[in-house]
Order: C-alpha cells, then sequence, then structure tokens
C-alpha cells in the first residue's frame, strides 16, 4: 500500500507538471505548441474553457497530492519513540571529554606492547591543564 500511495504521488506530479506547462501565461507558453490559436484545445474547447479546465485540474491535483502526502505521513512513517537522532543517543550512552577522545585515539594508533623483563615501564606525562 505505501508502495502504492508513492507511485500515485509521483504520477500525480507529473500529470500535474504536465498540466501547468499547458496553461497559458501571458507569453502563450506551452498550449500554444499544441496547436496554438489556429487548433488544438483553443479551438476544441475555446481558449477561456482550456484555461478553466487546465488551472481546475492543476487544483485538483495539488490537493490530491497533499492529501496523499499527509496520509503518508500520518499512516506509515513512524511516530512514537525517536524523538533523538542516533548521534545524541550514543552521545548520551558514552559521555566523553575530548582530553578522553584523543587519549582513546592515540592509544588505538599504538598497538599495546608489554615491556620486557628488566626494562621499566614508560609512564605517559600527566595533561597539565
Amino acid at each position: 500500500m505505501f508502495t502504492f500511495l508513492l507511485l500515485l504521488i509521483v504520477l500525480i506530479g507529473a500529470v500535474m507538471t504536465a498540466a501547468i506547462l499547458m496553461q497559458n501565461p501571458k507569453g502563450g507558453g506551452l498550449s500554444s505548441a499544441f496547436g496554438g490559436a489556429s487548433g488544438g484545445m483553443s479551438s476544441m474547447l475555446g481558449v477561456r474553457h482550456a484555461s478553466d479546465i487546465l488551472a481546475k485540474t492543476t487544483w485538483g491535483l495539488a490537493i490530491a497530492m497533499v492529501v496523499l502526502i499527509f496520509a503518508v505521513n500520518m499512516f506509515f512513517l513512524p511516530s512514537e519513540g525517536t524523538r533523538e537522532s542516533i548521534i545524541q543517543r550514543s552521545a548520551a550512552d558514552a559521555p566523553m571529554t575530548p582530553m578522553q577522545k584523543q587519549q582513546q585515539m592515540q592509544e588505538q594508533a599504538q598497538p599495546q606492547q608489554a615491556p620486557a623483563e628488566g626494562q621499566p615501564q614508560e609512564q605517559a606525562p600527566a595533561p597539565q591543564n
């Protein structure tokens, strides 16, 4: 059902685009390309009726698209549970200071090696604040 409604929204968008392009603006528009003043929609329905039909079609398609988009949003997309992003959740789970992050990155970059017997262990200097 979700896929059907999505395809219907895309189809309505394509038909609405064609209806908008066929309307007769002040400069002539694309409707003049389909016969212009000598034929096409103008001669079939009259100039005024063709404009009325295309305008009403555009409004109807726009309303249908808005209703379908709201329906998909309300019934098919998740609305409960997640009020925060994944980044916010991971930050809340393990908050780290920038110094801790830097130390963790340095530890990951240098493999841990056990000191040989008889050699003193090197200790990292404490950070200065």
